[in-house]
């Protein structure tokens, strides 16, 4: 809520996961029915949302995540204080890389060899340019962001997207010796919290157990923080608007709006009260998402998750 007083105002702005099957990746060609467009199924189509393992099958998808946190001044510049300081920080990555299934577990969980292909990257800070790096370029072909081409790791994952173990990252990290920005930002791209986020896919996760018809809907919690500004709890709603045969595949598209939640309602009042005065800040948020996958295939053609 804007209030009319002055105010400092933050916007965080984050595209949490947008991931996309490159070419080759895609189960058939398109067969439009009579109206040139892809045919929605009948509402009563039961599907169970999940991924197929084909041992030996390799896709290349693109993952980018893009962040951005802004504060600005707004109302009476009178009453603005001299030692405030507005902008702009953020960063963009995108990451090109080849997931090969190795084996598939008793338990259907399968073993995935993650081989990166290519890695861009933009940090800013307010009007500067802190690191810009894209490793297509010949002077980008040296130094530790560029030791990650080539390079792979294994995930283990289940058919709901969840990533169960990491193995292959301790090698890479002990190559990277040094302490520049770059270095740094190689060695938090190998995190396993951040290979984890690259890699998971939560609208499948929410959903584990259970089969879904179009028009419902399930949840989870997602908690963001925004150091001194606070943090908010959200609650992701998925629902799966509609099954489309598309030649003979047929895709499943779910749709994700989310909402501030009640859940962590009375951490986060303890947390923000020793954090920041209330009312010194105002956010200004919508988060939504979509996910498209082909359920023949078993694979993800479009997930996206857009905070801001």
């Amino acid at each position: 809520m804007r209030r009319k007083t002055s105010a400092c105002v933050a916007v965080a702005g984050v595209v949490l996961g947008l991931l996309v099957l490159l070419a080759g990746c895609k189960s058939a060609p398109t067969q439009a029915g009579a109206s040139g467009e892809p045919v929605t199924m009948a509402v009563e189509a039961v599907v169970d949302l999940r991924l197929e393992f084909v041992p030996d099958r390799a896709v290349t998808c693109k993952v980018t995540t893009e962040t951005e946190a802004s504060v600005r001044w707004e109302g009476d510049q009178s009453s603005k204080p001299e030692s405030f300081r507005g902008g702009a920080i953020g960063n963009r990555v995108e990451i090109t890389f080849e997931q090969r299934v190795l084996r598939v577990n008793d338990n259907d969980n399968a073993v995935i060899e993650v081989t990166i292909l290519a890695l861009t990257y933009l940090g800013r800070s307010r009007e500067t340019v802190v690191l810009d790096f894209d490793s297509v370029r010949d002077p980008d072909r040296q130094g530790p962001l560029s030791e990650l081409i080539g390079r792979s790791y294994e995930v283990e994952m289940t058919p709901k997207g969840a990533v169960v173990s990491v193995d292959g990252v301790a090698g890479i990290r002990d190559s990277i010796e040094g302490r520049s920005a770059e270095h740094q930002t190689a060695l938090r791209l190998l995190d396993e919290k951040e290979i984890r986020e690259r890699h998971e896919v939560p609208a499948l996760m929410a959903c584990e157990g259970r089969t879904v018809h179009p028009g419902d809907t399930w949840s989870n919690v997602r908690l963001f923080s925004f150091g001194r500004m606070g943090a908010r709890a959200y609650e992701r709603l998925y629902t799966l608007d509609r099954v489309e045969a598309d030649g003979d595949a047929r895709l499943a598209h779910v749709t994700m709006k989310g909402i501030p939640s009640s859940a962590a309602a009375q951490q986060l009042h303890q947390e923000q009260a020793e954090m920041v005065a209330a009312g010194l800040f105002d956010h200004v948020d919508t988060y939504e998402g979509h996910l498209r996958l082909d359920l023949d295939a078993g694979t993800i053609d479009t997930y996206v998750e857009q905070f801001r």
